[in-house]
């Protein structure tokens, strides 16, 4: 939004730079913790896509 970007139609996507990525990652952790009202923690997990599946797999188990 700083950058005048707002999804509009015709509207080219800012360049996610580390700094931009950021920025964004602390806002939906802040979003976050105040719709839960716990603190976030991040995974320290190095194969994000290994925990997503056992995640998906523990979740699918409990059906």
């Amino acid at each position: 939004m700083a950058n005048g970007f707002q999804g509009q139609a015709g509207q080219q996507v800012p360049e996610m730079t580390p700094e931009v990525v950021a920025g964004i990652t602390d806002r939906y952790i802040e979003l976050y913790e105040h719709i839960t009202g716990v603190p976030f923690v991040k995974a320290e997990d190095a194969d994000p896509a290994a925990r997503i599946e056992k995640n998906i797999d523990t979740f699918l188990k409990s059906l």
